[in-house]
């Protein structure tokens, strides 16, 4: 396990540093403010690290507080490197060593060291690791910071760890260790290193006993990321014992541990070393559920295409957002010099005005004529210097319209660029992960892993797994057409009961694969006044939720009623239910995606278009749960016999905004 500068998010310190950022008004102590920050979501939320780096780079800048500058820019290094993204890491670290040599920062220069040493390690670039962590160990010798000495002995042992020269990786470690305090928390890397290396010399007793400490100390000191790694260490102790029954509960809490901090790469080992414990307990569904698991990180950590694309827009954005700061910055850098030259321009002329007062005062005697031509010339000068003012209002009026139109503009990307992070985040996970299924079914198979008795429960879940794809591709297609050309809503005569049976038919594979019954209470004389298709999609969305959160033996029932001019259907289960908070959030645009009884995916498009839809076609939309009893989402449309204008003529639906 190498270590860079990482820090312990605790809520009160976040609270802390949040309220000293809103209350002081110095510019400089928001900036480091800003990068403590950045600091505190290490562990704990990535996109809320980047977002307070980002804002401490920006500031940085224009405060031109170059060491501040180098500080944010090695955060958001750190916490690319905790996420997995070791070449946004490597691009970060580079950047903020390059200002640290300008500016002399020994203390700086040796945390930067450390971090790029610990990329060429994850990159099996030992020597080049090695060289690193040695420079930036001497630099901590020079400056006396001994914490910082001890953290590069550390690493080293890491190294030599990785090269399995184990005693030598023992000296370096406890070398270190011998440095640190007891309490500090620096000391858990120490200690969880020393359990791996006696795991792999096969002394897992003493592994045991230095993993334990680690977990204690880590839960003490609320370090997610040294909790996983201790957890990772006890359940390859108990592996190297050959007592997997022991290894299983610490694996399955260290990827629980390691998904909520999505660090791909130790989730795919975390999956791998679940996968082996499977298969040596004879359990082979659990097997090939983990080596999926395995698969689809792997594939992230390979950099597949989706990931790629997402790189790709992403930096073009960042380029387009950087180009137009700095075009606003230069726009209010113009309009501080056009005040500046104003006021030089101002002081100028009252100059020259007091000088021809003195001439005036000198000559005054010398002849009226002569007076009245200097007055002359006095009121032209003036009328000159107003013109002049008039002039630069006018260009500061301009530079300022300019300037707001380019913080709209950024505000427009932005929004493009939530939606764009939305959509393939969906296309990226869930419409790959039945694909990533399949093809650890495949392997597993070709590896005769898998008796032929035990495929058909497998295949079923499979089948199922690919009509719910299927279905949330008809939505993501659906709603791409909404975003790009608009929708043409067709409100027509429509047979209620024969909609309800057709999506019904269509869902019975699913509903039969939890053992589910459907109950149809539609009146025959029930016809809607709306479009056939819009309709025939939420019957089949809100069926299909309902399937998702049933539990196996449940039932739905559909069933329709008619009052005054209006038609309610009501779609109910007898599934796990909804807390209040959830359903009050439920159609708020905000909702996100829950994994169903039998851990369907979804991607939250369904409800959305729904709400969409119905309101479109006049109606509108509500749900009532209890949790354990299930729920009921009512919707209400316009019956066929409401009195309609005389000219039917098709509407077009504008674009619907993706949550």
């Amino acid at each position: 396990m190498l270590v860079f500068s990482t820090v312990h998010a605790h809520t009160d310190k976040i609270a802390e540093l949040k309220a000293k950022l809103e209350a002081t008004q110095e510019e400089e102590e928001r900036v480091y403010l800003l990068c403590e920050l950045s600091k505190q979501y290490w562990n704990s939320s990535f996109s809320t690290a980047l977002k307070y780096g980002n804002k401490a780079i920006v500031l940085a800048r224009e405060l031109n507080n170059q060491k501040a500058l180098a500080l944010a820019y090695n955060n958001i290094g750190v916490a690319y490197d905790i996420y997995g993204n070791y070449s946004e890491a490597s691009s970060y670290y580079y950047k903020s060593l390059r200002i640290r040599e300008s500016i002399g920062d020994s203390a700086g220069l040796s945390a930067s060291y450390n971090n790029i040493a610990t990329v060429f390690a994850t990159q099996g670039n030992f020597e080049k690791s090695i060289e690193l962590y040695t420079r930036s160990m001497e630099i901590s010798k020079a400056i006396n910071d001994t914490k910082a000495v001890a953290l590069a002995l550390s690493n080293l042992g890491s190294i030599y760890q990785e090269k399995k020269e184990f005693d030598k990786a023992l000296d370096y470690i406890l070398r270190g260790l011998q440095l640190l305090k007891p309490d500090d928390a620096a000391t858990l890397v120490s200690l969880n290193n020393i359990g791996f290396i006696y795991s792999k010399k096969g002394e897992w007793g003493k592994a045991l006993s230095y993993h334990h400490k680690a977990l204690n100390f880590s839960r003490r000191v609320g370090s997610t990321v040294d909790e996983a790694y201790s957890l990772s260490g006890l359940a390859e102790a108990y592996m190297a014992g050959d007592q997997p029954e022991m290894a299983l509960p610490y694996a399955l809490q260290n990827v629980e541990l390691l998904q909520k901090l999505n660090s791909k790469d130790e989730v795919k080992n975390a999956s791998e070393l679940l996968d082996k414990l499977y298969i040596k307990l004879g359990d082979y569904k659990n097997a090939h559920k983990y080596l999926s698991l395995q698969n689809q990180y792997a594939d992230s950590v390979k950099a597949a295409s989706v990931k790629t694309q997402l790189a790709e827009l992403e930096f073009k954005y960042e380029n387009e957002k950087a180009a137009q700061e700095n075009l606003l910055l230069k726009a209010q850098t113009n309009l501080q010099q056009q005040m500046i030259e104003r006021r030089n321009t101002a002081q100028l002329f009252t100059g020259a005005l007091l000088l021809l007062v003195g001439v005036l005062a000198v000559v005054f005697f010398l002849g009226r004529r002569r007076m009245h031509r200097l007055n002359d010339l006095l009121i032209q000068k003036n009328r000159d210097v107003l013109e002049h003012s008039t002039a630069l209002t006018l260009q500061k009026e301009q530079l300022a319209g300019q300037a707001a139109l380019l913080r709209e503009q950024k505000e427009e990307l932005e929004k493009l660029n939530s939606v764009k992070d939305k959509l393939f985040s969906v296309i990226a996970h869930d419409l790959k992960s039945p694909l990533t299924s399949l093809q650890g079914l495949l392997q597993l198979i070709a590896k005769g892993a898998v008796p032929q008795d035990k495929l058909k429960p497998f295949m079923a879940s499979l089948e199922a797994s690919q009509q719910n794809s299927l279905w949330l591709l008809d939505n993501l297609l659906l709603w791409s057409r909404i975003q790009m050309r608009g929708l043409t809503i067709k409100p027509e005569a429509t047979d209620l009961n024969g909609l309800v049976q057709q999506n019904i038919r269509l869902l019975e594979p699913q509903a039969e694969f939890k053992e589910l019954q459907f109950t149809c209470d539609i009146a025959a004389s029930h016809s809607l006044f709306a479009d056939r298709e819009m309709v025939s999609l939420m019957l089949r969305n809100l069926i299909a939720n309902a399937i998702k959160f049933s539990k196996k033996g449940g039932y739905i029932r559909v069933a329709s009623t008619l009052k005054g001019n209006c038609v309610t259907i009501a779609v109910q289960d007898t599934g796990i239910g909804m807390a209040p908070e959830k359903l009050a959030s439920l159609f708020s645009g905000n909702s996100t995606s829950s994994r169903g009884t039998a851990d369907e995916r979804g991607s939250g498009l369904g409800l959305q278009l729904c709400q969409y839809f119905i309101e479109r076609n006049s109606g509108s939309i509500w749900a009532e749960s209890e949790v354990g009893k299930g729920s009921t989402f009512y919707f209400r449309l316009p019956a066929a016999s409401v009195t309609q204008p005389e000219e039917n003529a098709p509407t077009v639906a504008a674009a619907v905004e993706m949550a």
